[in-house]
Order: structure tokens, then sequence, then C-alpha cells
């Protein structure tokens, strides 16, 4: 199962982190996946909303149909998916107050199904790390 897990500590505190990590609206400014969504988009995240969103992995888009599973402002938010082909996907975004001011914040995706079995599952966890490390950059760099 590919599990990638990518941290940044960024200037803003958890407070501001969770503003910008629930605004779906954003997404497109900094999660590097994102294609678009495909349905009604929701003006808040807490457990059991669902929307639909198309990524790209691995240059493919994909649609996956998310549900909030946890939404504990501001330090986790936790988001399970169903995508095409049996894939499962679980996004977790954890914040905390830094030692020395600020977030510490970190993105956590993991992928299941037959369809990342063998060598997929080495090109999916490759590809989705380099894509967790740049979303993070991004999103810390709108943070300030």
């Amino acid at each position: 199962m590919p599990k990638v897990s990518a941290s940044v500590q960024a200037g803003a505190g958890p407070d501001q982190a969770w503003q910008l990590a629930v605004d779906l609206p954003r997404y497109a400014e900094w999660l590097t996946m994102h294609d678009a969504f495909t349905g009604d988009v929701p003006s808040t995240l807490e457990p059991g909303v669902a929307y639909k969103q198309r990524v790209k992995m691995m240059g493919m888009p994909a649609d996956i149909a998310w549900k909030v599973t946890t939404a504990e402002a501001p330090g986790k938010l936790e988001l399970a998916g169903d995508g095409p082909m049996g894939i499962k996907a679980i996004n977790r975004f954890l914040i905390s107050p830094a030692e020395a001011g600020g977030s510490d914040i970190t993105f956590e995706m993991e992928f299941n199904g037959p369809a990342l079995n063998g060598p997929m599952a080495a090109m999916a966890e490759k590809n989705a790390g380099v894509a967790a490390k740049e979303s993070l950059a991004k999103f810390s760099a709108l943070l300030g």
C-alpha cells in the first residue's frame, strides 16, 4: 500500500493553517494533484460531508469521491476517498503549534487497491511523495 508523508513548518498559527486546509475553493492554489471539482463544493468540511474531485495521478485524471471522516479544528482533517479501479485513498492533514511559533503541518496520503499492486505501488508512492512535498510548499507559501 503506497503511503507518503511530508511535513513543513509555517509562520502562521494553527487556526490560519486550518482555515486554508478546509477551504476547498482554494485547493487549486496549492494542491498540485487537484484538477477540478466534479459536483457541488461544500462550504464547510465536517464529518460526513462528501464531495467529488478530479485529480491527476501519474499524469492521468481520476475522479475520487471524498468523505470527511475527521475534522477536529485546528488539528486534524482526514478524508477517505473511493477512486477508479477499486482504489481507496486517505488524505490526512495534521496541524500543531510549532515550538518557535507558527505551525507544524504534516500532509499524509495513503492508497490501496488491486490496481496498486506490484510495480504500480512504487510508482504511485514516488509520484504522491513529490506531489505532497510540492503541495505543502505552496500551502506554506500561501500562509506567508
